[in-house]
């Protein structure tokens, strides 16, 4: 098979796999992040305070913390044996200032990203979660502008616009009723796209010295220890959060040890769905992929998780939501290709 073939044929097909991985998250982590909430809260007015939410809040930290630990575990020795430790600690001493500030902020956006993004999951539709990060390349280009000074098409105004009335039309619902918890989720989602979009423009920064597995090194090094000393600070490795983590798959099949379970449901999304494979198999079908057809790969994930939310939680989208996840899908993707027939045309320009 020759490159072209490649970028035709099989990358597009690997990007597909990767994000389609990513939509069988939401049923292990949904009921894993819900074992830290009473079993009435969605019913019980009164369930719904202030103390539930505080809770909630710190098991979902802890989780992050954990998924961070094991993906540091098991990917940063593999990198350190392949690249040697002394290629990561030069390139630290050959970053300046603006270069460490991008490592810090990657490092604290990819552990936030994931906070909100959980409680998300949580509080509202896991599906509605998922579709509204799909906004994260407007929310990419804006930071560039401010960041790195880039000039965005003059479609991206338009298409923003677009985007925020698709974004309306999803939480539209929820607006009209009050639903406070729901709100909160969409909010949420929305914050995780602002730190997963930025990441990409400060891990842009980097590239100028490193590639992106030296980023991700740093990613998951620094995101723990951030994690670590946070979750330390606020009194977070509670008995109460160890057992929910042991507890939250209780209702499952007594085929493995109940204790076991909720390291097993970590593990599960740390590697299978929300973390080190797919986030692989994607950069390496990216490389075979071109960027009109890699963008259109990547909806295989909330596609996929539309049916699997649907199936395994009985969650669906009204008829609102699917209107404005049309319109966001829409002026994302439409932007995404506009974008990619400028930059050839500046490229053909240079020449």
């Amino acid at each position: 098979m020759d490159e072209k073939d490649k970028q035709t044929f099989l990358g597009p097909i690997i990007v597909s796999i990767a994000n389609a991985m990513r939509a069988f998250d939401a049923p292990v982590r949904n009921p894993m992040l819900l074992s830290a909430l009473p079993s009435d809260f969605f019913y019980n007015p009164a369930a719904k305070n202030l103390s539930n939410a505080l809770r909630l809040s710190g098991f979902s930290s802890f989780i992050v913390a954990i998924e961070h630990i094991i993906g540091a575990l098991i990917l940063t020795p593999i990198l350190m044996l392949s690249r040697g430790y002394r290629h990561f600690l030069n390139l630290l001493k050959s970053f300046e200032s603006r270069e460490l500030f991008s490592v810090a902020f990657v490092s604290l956006g990819s552990g936030l990203g994931l906070f909100f993004f959980l409680i998300s999951f949580a509080l509202g539709n896991p599906t509605v979660a998922i579709l509204l990060q799909k906004s994260q390349p407007l929310i990419t280009l804006l930071v560039a502008m401010l960041i790195l000074g880039e000039r965005p098409t003059k479609f991206y105004y338009v298409a923003a616009v677009i985007a925020l009335i698709g974004i309306f039309l999803m939480s539209y619902e929820d607006l009209i009723a009050g639903d406070f918890f729901n709100l909160m989720a969409a909010l949420s989602s929305l914050v995780a796209a602002v730190f997963w979009g930025s990441n990409t423009v400060f891990g842009r920064i980097l590239t100028d010295k490193a590639d992106y597995w030296d980023i991700t090194v740093f990613r998951y090094i620094g995101g723990s220890i951030i994690l670590i000393i946070f979750n330390l600070i606020i009194f977070n490795y509670t008995p109460d959060n160890f057992n929910s983590l042991t507890q939250s798959f209780a209702t499952f099949p007594k085929l493995i040890p109940i204790e076991m379970l909720g390291i097993i449901a970590i593990l599960y999304s740390a590697l299978l769905t929300g973390g080190i494979l797919p986030l692989a198999l994607y950069y390496f079908g990216l490389r075979w992929s071109k960027a009109s057809i890699g963008g259109l790969a990547e909806l295989s994930f909330p596609l996929l998780a539309i049916f699997v939310n649907f199936v395994t939680l009985g969650y669906g989208l009204s008829g609102w939501q699917i209107l404005g996840a049309f319109i966001l899908f829409g002026s994302v993707m439409t932007l995404s290709y506009i974008n990619t027939r400028e930059y050839k045309a500046s490229l053909k320009k240079n020449l």
